[in-house]
Formats: structure tokens, C-alpha cells, sequence
């Protein structure tokens, strides 16, 4: 896997949405290098590194994960992901819970819904036949809000831009292997801390299926951001930040007193 450590201090891993890589969160990177240890990651054939068929799961993509964090000691962590990374956040929770120290879920899922799984379709058969543009703009145009579309010009090109670079080939087996995935009566079983956020205009995932997730979880920090689609992080990166570094406080300081 191609991957990116800078700083030092708490280890925070950061894993990408479908058709984006590890470059997805550098408005985390800047801000949060200069006081914790920050991992982000390519997994599932983005970016630089192309992995075989028989690798595209999100069970074997959390297994991979953790035997990169074992080889650079990094652990405990906290494992930040958004969509298909969120669910392997999950999944590394499960397979290790020592290895998790707190999860940060954004714009979660257990199990595709029908209007999700319905989309997830249309975006798999553009990818596998190579139509990465018409993928693209369709993506875009149910991750973002129109607004967002419409006034934060290079936020949504550079999301394009990030889109169009991947290997098609591998955009649709990781479709394929989201479609796969399912937590459903797992999610009880993990026990580290967890804040699950939501954007109240996110037509790919919708709410409610983080909603979901979250009444799932043994011990959950639930929010629903009125103004953002998808991708918080990005929308709104400064607010982000802090509610990240807040949670991680958090849950330092009570570790601490125990």
C-alpha cells in the first residue's frame, strides 16, 4: 500500500471514499501533522499501488491496514474514515479491538440501503466500462450539495480531479466490494468509542443510514450537520478539525483517569 506519516504524537489514520485516495483529507493533514502522528493511506487499487482482483474486500482492505500499522508500531490508534473507509474503520475494530482506540465515521453505512445500493449500480457499470467521467459527475452530483457545487469551484475540481486519476478497473471492483460488505449484527460487538457524523444534504448516503449505524454502537457521539453533503471534511474543514481533536481529547483524558 502507498502511504504518507508525518508528525508525531497519538497516531490518527486517515482511509478514503471510493474513487478518491489518500489525498482526499489534506485539510487534516496540514492542520493536525504538527501535533499527532498522521497516517493516511491508499487502499483497494487507488492511487499509486494496484492491487489484484482476488484483494478487493473490505474484510482483507482492514486486515491490510493493520499489518501496516503493526510494521510502522503504530498503535493504539484512532481510525478516521469516510463511507467505504469508515466501514473498514469497522472492520478493523472487529478483527482488533485493541488496535482501536476510538473510530471517527463519517457519512457511515452497515449494509447498502436499496436507493444506495441502486446508485452504487449505476456507478459500477460506468466504472467497469471505463466511462470515468460520466462516473464522475454523477458522484459528485449526489456527494456534494448543489451549493457547494456551485460556489466552492476548486474544492469540487480538485474532488473531480482526484475521481478521474483512479484506475477504472479499480473503482468498479471497489464498488463491487462495498455492494459485498455487510456489518449488519456486528456493529454491538465493537467496543471502542465512536463519533459518527452525517451531512443532512448527503443524497449517497443519506442520514439515516448513519443514524443506523449509530444506534448499532456500544458508546456513540451521533451528529447530523445541517449545511454539508458527504464529505464534512472537506466541506468544512476548520469545524471538522476541532470536533475531531475534541473527540480525541476525550477519549485520551479518559483513558488517563482509568
Amino acid at each position: 500500500m502507498a502511504y504518507d506519516v508525518e508528525g508525531h504524537g497519538v497516531p490518527l489514520v486517515f482511509i478514503h471514499q471510493v474513487a478518491t485516495d489518500r489525498r482526499l483529507w489534506h485539510h487534516q493533514r496540514l492542520s493536525l501533522y504538527r501535533r499527532y502522528r498522521v497516517i493516511t493511506i491508499d487502499l483497494l487499487g487507488h492511487g499509486e499501488v494496484t492491487w489484484p482482483p482476488h484483494e478487493f474486500s473490505l474484510e482483507r482492505a482492514a486486515s491490510h491496514v493493520q499489518t501496516l500499522l503493526a510494521a510502522l508500531h503504530a498503535g493504539p490508534v484512532f481510525v478516521v474514515g469516510v463511507s467505504m473507509g469508515a466501514a473498514v474503520a469497522m472492520y478493523m475494530a472487529l478483527n482488533d479491538p485493541w488496535m482501536a482506540r476510538g473510530l471517527i465515521l463519517i457519512s457511515p453505512w452497515s449494509h447498502p440501503s436499496e436507493h444506495t445500493r441502486s446508485l452504487v449500480d449505476r456507478l459500477f457499470r460506468l466504472a467497469e466500462r471505463g466511462e470515468m467521467a460520466s462516473h464522475t459527475e454523477l458522484f459528485l452530483r449526489y456527494v456534494l450539495p448543489t451549493t457547494y457545487l456551485d460556489r466552492h469551484t476548486p474544492e469540487t475540481d480538485r474532488l473531480r480531479g482526484l475521481a478521474m486519476e483512479q484506475q477504472a478497473k479499480a473503482v468498479a471492483y471497489t464498488w463491487a466490494a462495498c455492494l459485498a460488505a455487510d456489518l449488519t449484527g456486528k456493529l454491538g460487538d465493537i467496543r471502542a468509542p465512536a463519533l459518527v457524523i452525517a451531512g443532512m444534504n448527503d443524497l449517497f448516503t443519506p442520514p439515516y443510514l448513519a443514524r443506523s449505524v449509530a444506534e448499532g454502537l456500544a458508546e456513540v457521539e451521533f451528529e447530523i450537520w445541517e449545511e454539508t453533503g458527504h464529505f464534512p471534511f472537506v466541506e468544512d474543514p476548520a469545524r471538522f478539525n476541532r470536533r475531531l481533536e475534541t473527540f480525541v481529547r476525550r477519549c485520551l483524558a479518559r483513558t488517563r483517569s482509568e
